[in-house]
C-alpha cells in the first residue's frame, strides 16, 4: 500500500507541476484541457532527461530526473506569470475536478486488479520489464540491449523510461514498480480521454450540458467495455467464469492480433502501444484545440510555448510506439483542415498551415537522436492478396467493433437523413453499395470498397461547412478509424512475419487498436448527439440495438477479469518476483544483489531457453538491466539482430570443463559475471561448474543459486 502510495503521489506531483504549462499550452481548449497536465508532465520530464542524456549533456540518473521535474515546475509557473489565461470557468473547473477524482478511482482500481496477478513474467512482460530496467540502468541513451550483449537496444522505448522514471523517483522495488506503472498509465489514460470527450463536447455545447456524460462515456467505450467476441463467447461456451477463454477475445480475426484497451489491462503487459494511450489523447487534444479555435495568437512567446509543447508530444509518440506516430500526425493535419473550412480568411487559414507545418518538422527534431539511432526491422510494405468474403468480414469487423460500429453507423445514418434530400441520398446510397458489392464480391473486394466508401464519406463530413467544427472533429475521428481498419486490408508491413501465416498481424494489431480509441472518443459525442438528432419514438428503438451490443461488451472486463485472475482466490500482492522464489529461491537474492553490486553496463552469463519460457530463461537480465549473451532469440530477431551462434556459445561455456578453453568465448563477449542456478544445473549440467572457481571468485551464493565475478585477463 505505501509502495502504492509513492507512486499515485508522484504523479500528483508532476501532475501539479505541469498544470500552470498545460493551462497556457490548452488555454482555447474549452472544458477539461487541465486534466491532461499528468500525462503533459510525464512527457515533459521524460523528454528533457532522455534528450539530456541521448546528446550526452547531461547523464541519466536520480539527479537528472529531479533537475527535470524542477525544470518543468519552474517553467510551468513562469510561463502562468507571463502568459497567464483569463480565469478558468466554471466548466473548466467542473472537468478538472471530474478528471482528478476518475484518476484517483483508476490507479486504485488497476492497482488492486494486477495484485491478483502480479507476476511478471509469461506473454511479453519479460520482455517489458527488461526495457524498464535497462533504460534505468544506463547513463546516455540509447541503452544496451539486455537481451544481447554488444548491441543498442533497437526498440521503441521511451514508454519503457517513463516507467523508469516513476520507479527511480518513487524508490520502489523495480518488479513492484512495474505493476505500478500499469496502474499509473491506466490513471493517466483514463484522465486523458475523459478530457478529451468532456473538451469534445464543450466545444459543441458551451453550456456544458452533457461533457460529463461525454467524458464518461468515453472511459467506458474506450478503455472499460470489451469486444462483442467476449461477450458471445461466454453466450456460445457457458461454464463457470474461472475456465473463461479471456484471451481468445483478442484472437477472431485469423491470423492476427485483435487486442483492444480493455483487453490490454486485463493482461497487464506495460507494452509499447498500451503506454502511448494518454500521450495519442494528449496529440488528440491538441488536434481539437487547432481544430476549434485556430492556431495559437500572439504574444509570441505564448504560441511558441504551444508550438514546442506540441512538437514534443506529437514527436515522441514516435519513440513511443512507432507506429501511433503517423496517424496522430496526420490527425493533426487533418485537425487544421477543419479549421479551414470555417470562414476564417484566406490569412487565418494560412497561419494554421503554417503552425501545423512547423509543429511537424519540429516534431521531428524533437525526435531526432531516437530517429538517428533506431533501425525499423519492417522491409517497406506489400500489397494484401488474399481477402475474405464479404459476409465472413462483415461478421469478424462486427465481432471486435460491434458497439462502436453501430455508433458510428448511426452517425452516418443521420447524416444522410439530415441532408436536404433524405430519401434520394438514401436510395442511392443503397443502389451503389448493391451494384458496387456484386461487381466487388466475386474478387473479395467489397469488404476494402465499404471502408473506403465510409473514408470517403467520413472525409466529406469532416470538410462540409454545414456542421460545427468539434461535430466536424468528430467525423475526423471516425474518418482515422476506417482508414486504420482500411490500410491493413489493402496492405501490410514486411516485418518478421512475412511469408508465414501471420503476415499482416502487426499490422492489424497496432492500427485496429488505434481504430478503437478513435471510434470510443467519437462514440462518446455520438450517443448524446443521438438524444438531439433522432425523433423520439425513433430513439426507443435506437436504445434496444445499444443494450443489447453493451451488454456483450461488459462481459468481458467482468469475466476477463474474473478468469485472468483465477476467481481473485489468492492473496493480492505487488511482487511481480515472488513466482522465481517458489522454484529458485535463491535468484531473487541474487538479482538484488547484480542490481545493487554489479557496475552499469557488466555483462551476465545465464542459460539460454526460447521465448516465452515458463521456466524463468533470461530471467538474470530481465529483473537486472545488465545484458545477458542471449535472452530470448526469436525477439532478438524482430529486433534486426542476429543471434548467430551465441545459443551454442552460451552452452558451450556452461559445459566446457577446461577453464582454458572457455576464456576466448567469455572475452568475446566480455563476460564479467557467471550465475549458476538451479535453471543452469537443469539445462548443462554440474561438470562445467567447477572451472569458474578458476576463471574468478565466487561472489554470491544463497539457497542453490551462485555468481561468480570473473577475472580479467592479463594483457
Amino acid at each position: 500500500m505505501f509502495e502504492a502510495l509513492r507512486v499515485f503521489a508522484l504523479i500528483e506531483v508532476l501532475g501539479l507541476a505541469a498544470m500552470p504549462l498545460a493551462a497556457v499550452v490548452f488555454s482555447r481548449l474549452p472544458g477539461a484541457g487541465l486534466g491532461f497536465a499528468k500525462p503533459l508532465g510525464l512527457l515533459l520530464v521524460t523528454w528533457l532527461v532522455w534528450m539530456g542524456g541521448s546528446l550526452h549533456l547531461v547523464p541519466y540518473g536520480l539527479a537528472s530526473a529531479i533537475g527535470a521535474c524542477a525544470a518543468l515546475a519552474v517553467g510551468g509557473a513562469a510561463a502562468w506569470l507571463w502568459w497567464r489565461p483569463r480565469a478558468p470557468g466554471p466548466l473548466r473547473l467542473r472537468g478538472l475536478l471530474w478528471s482528478e477524482g476518475l484518476g484517483v478511482v483508476a490507479f486504485a482500481g488497476m492497482a488492486l486488479l494486477v495484485a491478483y496477478s502480479p507476476d511478471v513474467w509469461n506473454t511479453e512482460k519479460p520482455m517489458d520489464m527488461a526495457f524498464l530496467n535497462a533504460a534505468d540502468g544506463t547513463r546516455f541513451f540509447p541503452p544496451a540491449d539486455p537481451w544481447m550483449a554488444g548491441e543498442d537496444l533497437n526498440y521503441y522505448y521511451l514508454g519503457h523510461l517513463m516507467a523508469a522514471l516513476l520507479v527511480r523517483l518513487s524508490g520502489v522495488e523495480p518488479s513492484v514498480g512495474y505493476n505500478l506503472a500499469v496502474a499509473a498509465f491506466f490513471a493517466l489514460s483514463v484522465t486523458a480521454v475523459f478530457a478529451l470527450a468532456f473538451s469534445l463536447w464543450g466545444a459543441a455545447r458551451p453550456s456544458g450540458r452533457g461533457a460529463v456524460a461525454a467524458g464518461l462515456w468515453a472511459v467506458a467505450l474506450c478503455l472499460v467495455l470489451g469486444d462483442v467476441a467476449g461477450g458471445e463467447q461466454l453466450l456460445r461456451d457457458g461454464g463457470p467464469l474461472r475456465e473463461y477463454d479471456w484471451f481468445g477475445a483478442s484472437r477472431v480475426i485469423p491470423g492476427t492480433i485483435n487486442e483492444f484497451p480493455a483487453f490490454s489491462f486485463v493482461l497487464a503487459d506495460l507494452h509499447a502501444h498500451v503506454m502511448a494511450i494518454p500521450f495519442s489523447l494528449l496529440v488528440l487534444g491538441i488536434a481539437l484545440q487547432l481544430a476549434v479555435a485556430g492556431p495559437p495568437q500572439p504574444p509570441r512567446g505564448r504560441a511558441a510555448l504551444e508550438l514546442g509543447a506540441g512538437s514534443v508530444a506529437v514527436g515522441t509518440l514516435y519513440a513511443i510506439n512507432a507506429w501511433s506516430f503517423p496517424v496522430l500526425a496526420g490527425l493533426v493535419a487533418l485537425g487544421a483542415l477543419v479549421r479551414l473550412r470555417d470562414p476564417v480568411g484566406i490569412r487565418e487559414g494560412a497561419r494554421a498551415v503554417a503552425w501545423v507545418t512547423a509543429l511537424l518538422l519540429l516534431a521531428v527534431i524533437a525526435v531526432l537522436p531516437f530517429l538517428i539511432g533506431y533501425d525499423t526491422a519492417a522491409d517497406g510494405l506489400a500489397a494484401v492478396r488474399d481477402h475474405a468474403p464479404f459476409t465472413r468480414f462483415a461478421r469478424e469487423e462486427a465481432r471486435v467493433y460491434g458497439l462502436l460500429a453501430y455508433l458510428a453507423a448511426t452517425a452516418y445514418a443521420v447524416r444522410v437523413a439530415r441532408s436536404r434530400r433524405p430519401l434520394r441520398n438514401a436510395a442511392w446510397t443503397a443502389v451503389v453499395a448493391v451494384f458496387a458489392g456484386s461487381l466487388l464480391a466475386a474478387a473479395d473486394l467489397a469488404g476494402i470498397a465499404a471502408l473506403a466508401a465510409l473514408v470517403a464519406a467520413a472525409a466529406h463530413a469532416a470538410v462540409s461547412r454545414g456542421s460545427a467544427a468539434p461535430e466536424r472533429f468528430a467525423w475526423i475521428l471516425i474518418c482515422g478509424a476506417m482508414l486504420c481498419l482500411l490500410i491493413p486490408e489493402v496492405v501490410y508491413v514486411r516485418d518478421s512475419f512475412a511469408g508465414t501465416r501471420l503476415f499482416r498481424m502487426n499490422t492489424v494489431f497496432k492500427l485496429g487498436f488505434q481504430a478503437w480509441l478513435l471510434l470510443g472518443v467519437a462514440g462518446a459525442c455520438v450517443v448524446l448527439w443521438a438524444g438531439e438528432w433522432l425523433p423520439r419514438a425513433v430513439r426507443a428503438l435506437w436504445w434496444l440495438p445499444l443494450l443489447a451490443l453493451l451488454g456483450l461488451s461488459v462481459v468481458f472486463p467482468v469475466a476477463g477479469s474474473y478468469a485472468r485472475r483465477d476467481g481473485f482466490a489468492a492473496a493480492p500482492h505487488l511482487d511481480g518476483l515472488r513466482w522465481l522464489a517458489e522454484s529458485a529461491p535463491g535468484d531473487p537474492v541474487a538479482i538484488a544483489w547484480l542490481r545493487n553490486e554489479a557496475p552499469r553496463g557488466s555483462v551476465v552469463l545465464e542459460s539460454v531457453g526460447d521465448d516465452y519460457s515458463a521456466f524463468g530463461h533470461a530471467r538474470i537480465s530481465t529483473f537486472t538491466g545488465l545484458p545477458t549473451v542471449l535472452g530470448w532469440p526469436g525477439h532478438e530477431v524482430q529486433w534486426d539482430h542476429d543471434p548467430g551462434t551465441r545459443r551454442e556459445d552460451v552452452e558451450r561455456l556452461y559445459t566446457l570443463t577446461d577453464a582454458r578453453a572457455a576464456r576466448p568465448l567469455l572475452r568475446r563477449y566480455r563476460v564479467r559475471f557467471v550465475v549458476v542456478g538451479p535453471l543452469e544445473r537443469t539445462d548443462y549440467g554440474d561438470a562445467g561448474v567447477a572451472k569458474w572457481d578458476a576463471l574468478g571468485r565466487r561472489v554470491f551464493e544463497r539457497e542453490g543459486t551462485a555468481v561468480w565475478e570473473l577475472t580479467p585477463p592479463r594483457a
